[in-house]
């Protein structure tokens, strides 16, 4: 599905602040896949993520989809095939539009636009059938502006935004860590509908362990730039959070000795 080959991203390169981000990660994503992506501040995690998106361009290798070289495609085309979800709960949405009008951008997200009326009485009834999915009653709430919505609530709708269109690829960024522990289990909870129920292959960032190891099927560890572990199910199942923790102690030379450390 996913085939990074010997990636390299370097920020300020050629100056006093060069930072060499991702050093030479090669990265075969079957399609299903869904992945959780672990490591401290600055190990690379949403550059990654970045790159595949299209938001970045690598410096060096070669980024293939479906076996096609999109390495130099923009993101705007890769948007027709992969859905992004961010940290920032107001960064999905555009909060001075209607529910139904954010909605009906991201239906046409991939396509070429032109003026046209925003939402159709068709599109209306789509909407409503899909909002009802995420269970929050905001199917009844159509005309309201985005910006009168909870962060969780915004967090909820990007989500549906971002699988409206049925994308190949689903990119989580740390899509909970902004919100209360409440609020982002049921976050939690829709995303593994939206994977499971439309078969996609997802990437997720996070820093919860715990999380990392009872989501998906397998779970990526970052270190400065580079992926120092790789374990799928079921030998991933074996694993607790005291064998990751142990298994990036060895890595930073340091005890780890719980998963808040690795936010420094």
């Amino acid at each position: 599905m996913i085939n990074l080959e010997n990636i390299v991203k370097i920020f300020h390169k050629n100056t006093i602040n060069e930072n060499k981000a991702i050093k030479g990660i090669n990265l075969n994503i079957e399609k299903g896949d869904f992945i959780t992506v672990i490591g401290s501040n600055g190990a690379g995690k949403s550059t990654l993520l970045n790159i595949i998106a299209g938001n970045l361009i690598p410096d060096e290798g070669k980024i293939y989809i479906d076996n096609k070289d999109v390495t130099k495609t923009p993101d705007y085309e890769r948007a027709a095939f992969i859905g992004q979800v961010f940290q920032d709960p107001l960064s999905g949405t555009a909060g001075n539009l209607s529910i139904e009008e954010n909605l009906a951008i991201a239906q046409k997200r991939g396509e070429k636009r032109w003026f046209a009326k925003g939402v159709k009485s068709s599109d209306r009834k789509k909407f409503i059938e899909s909002l009802k999915v995420l269970g929050l009653g905001l199917e009844s709430r159509l005309k309201d502006k985005v910006g009168l919505l909870s962060g969780g609530q915004r967090q909820a709708l990007t989500l549906l935004m971002a699988t409206l269109v049925r994308p190949q690829i689903l990119l989580l960024d740390e899509h909970t860590a902004a919100l209360d522990p409440k609020t982002a289990a049921k976050i939690i909870e829709l995303t593994e509908y939206f994977v499971s129920h439309y078969k996609l292959t997802a990437l997720m960032v996070t820093h919860n362990m715990k999380q990392a190891l009872s989501l998906g099927n397998r779970t990526i560890m970052m270190h400065e730039g580079q992926i120092i572990l790789d374990i799928k199910s079921p030998e991933r199942d074996k694993l607790t959070v005291k064998d990751l923790l142990e298994m990036f102690s060895k890595v930073r030379g340091e005890d780890i000795v719980d998963d808040k450390m690795l936010l420094n």
